[in-house]
């Protein structure tokens, strides 16, 4: 009885513990719900600009989702170049991505020769977020009041008349480029430290026109310190209806926005990036957020992972020619 007893004992001991170990395994194997911590949001740009007021509006929204706080961290510097760097070497866990502007992603890889890794290879896409047209404004000394009567001028005065941008290979500077290119006019580029300074540029008669970001541009269409011609994109904008697109002008083929995508590093599991372009999409589709972005001059966008993938390929041809067309270098 006493044998019978302990082999029964013993039995039950041993189903136990492969039990326990089945049990283990078949836990260690379930990954934890994601996200487990606060995210990381790197922006490439200052505190305080159109790109970091974007992050920190879309984290807020983002956060309620996911449950977690979304975290923005500024990594200023060589047009958005250093911080796509640190987002490269972040670990690939999801709780580091970028948001990043197509000067950076898109632009900055034609530009800059030697940088420490390869957009494509290196970062996952997640969701394109929002874009936002140019206004080209002009000095009202100038005395034009549509783009024609510009070219007219600017036809004129081959290279005499000068245009601001926010800076060398900036989406203001190659949006003029574009129309050089596409009118056959000569103008003379004057690059600035941001699209503020080139704004009171334009205003204060230092130069003569500039492409800028809607947001920037509307406080001073406001008081009338500088017109408008035309808006970039294909539509025009609900924000100032009575301004044609440079298409509608009769410059064809010209569409130009500053466009936001969302990346994670290489190697994110796929779950976790098909988590984040969900948590995304929701979040751009809020109302009240999408309220906030139209008045200052955004408009939303979702996407997929491969719609961001494509967008980004398509237009690197497109800028890459325009690039070498023009022979546009960073110094």
């Amino acid at each position: 009885m006493m044998r019978s007893n302990t082999g029964l004992v013993f039995f039950l001991i041993l189903l136990c513990v492969l039990f326990g170990r089945s049990a283990g395994a078949q836990s260690s194997a379930e990954p934890a719900v994601y996200p487990q911590q606060p995210i990381n949001l790197i922006v490439g740009w200052s505190p305080g600009g159109a790109v970091d007021l974007l992050a920190r509006q879309l984290g807020t929204v983002l956060s309620k989702d996911l449950g977690k706080s979304i975290v923005v961290e500024n990594r200023a510097g060589a047009s958005g170049t250093i911080a796509h760097a640190q987002a490269v070497r972040a670990r690939p866990d999801g709780y580091t991505a970028i948001l990043a502007s197509n000067s950076t992603f898109v632009i900055g890889p034609h530009l800059y020769k030697k940088l420490p890794y390869q957009h494509e290879k290196d970062l996952a896409a997640v969701s394109l977020v929002a874009a936002s047209p140019l206004v080209l404004a002009v000095n009202p000394a100038l005395k034009v009041s549509t783009l024609e009567q510009l070219l007219v001028i600017a036809r004129e005065r081959p290279g005499r008349l000068n245009f601001a941008s926010g800076g060398q290979g900036s989406t203001s500077h190659l949006a003029a480029e574009l129309l050089m290119s596409l009118t056959g006019i000569q103008m003379t580029h004057i690059p600035y430290q941001g699209g503020a300074p080139a704004a009171s540029a334009v205003m204060s008669g230092e130069v003569d026109i500039a492409f800028l970001d809607l947001g920037v541009s509307l406080p001073f269409l406001s008081s009338n310190r500088f017109l408008a011609l035309a808006v970039s994109s294909d539509k025009r904008s609900t924000l100032l209806p009575e301004v044609p697109t440079v298409a509608e002008s009769g410059v064809k083929d010209f569409e130009v926005t500053t466009t936001f995508g969302l990346f994670v590093p290489a190697q994110t599991p796929a779950t976790v990036v098909q988590r984040l372009n969900a948590a995304t999409v929701k979040a751009i589709n809020d109302e009240k957020l999408q309220q906030k972005l139209v008045q200052q001059g955004v408009v939303t966008i979702g996407s997929t992972p491969a719609e961001l993938r494509d967008y980004t390929a398509r237009e690197s041809s497109r800028w890459g020619k325009i690039i070498d067309e023009r022979h546009i270098t960073v110094k």
